[in-house]
């Protein structure tokens, strides 16, 4: 509270008077990188392409995170440390992310899904990989400071999102097939 309120040029009272606690000082961080991480990646803007939605999600996540230095520290640690609010954090991202993904169902920019909760969780955690991960993925897919590895991060993900995880029967048929065999 004293180092808030040195940073703000306050007094540590008023600091206190507003926020009630270092337990209220904590979760007003949190609301307010919410509403940060809302405004950056929120809608489908004019996009009715699901792909270049989503792209467009990605960049501006990058963009903020350029913006707001200390907010990939932030996330960081409260993903990593497991304390009962980086959980609840992670739920609340979790949650607003599979009723985003109910309403982008509902608009036909997203297929429909058995379980978007699930979904939106691994959604989340793809596009928190690099964040988490930045030196393992700057060691395995290059790049010095790690721009290189983001991007090929970033089309891979875009793949897999854009294209099925598995082929269709046409793909595993050889040049000159025209029946479909069974995948193996």
């Amino acid at each position: 509270m004293r180092s808030i309120a040195e940073v703000a040029g306050v007094s540590p009272a008023l600091v206190n008077h507003h926020f009630g606690s270092k337990q209220g000082v904590v979760k007003a961080v949190e609301e307010w990188v919410l509403t940060l991480l809302r405004s950056a990646t929120a809608g489908d803007g004019d996009s009715t392409d699901p792909a270049e939605a989503n792209a467009r999600r990605a960049a501006a996540f990058d963009a903020l995170l350029r913006e707001q230095p200390l907010l990939r520290a932030y996330i960081r640690r409260m993903l990593l440390e497991e304390s009962p609010e980086g959980l609840e954090w992670f739920a609340g991202i979790v949650e607003e992310g599979a009723a985003d993904l109910r309403r982008r169902e509902q608009t036909g920019m997203a297929r429909p899904s058995a379980d978007a909760q699930a979904v939106a969780a691994v959604l989340n955690v793809l596009a928190l990989g690099p964040l988490l991960l930045p030196r393992h993925l700057a060691h395995v897919l290059g790049g010095g400071d790690g721009e290189v590895a983001l991007r090929r991060w970033h089309e891979a993900t875009s793949e897999i999102l854009r294209t099925a995880l598995y082929p269709d029967e046409r793909s595993l048929l050889g040049p000159g097939d025209h029946e479909a065999t069974q995948p193996l």
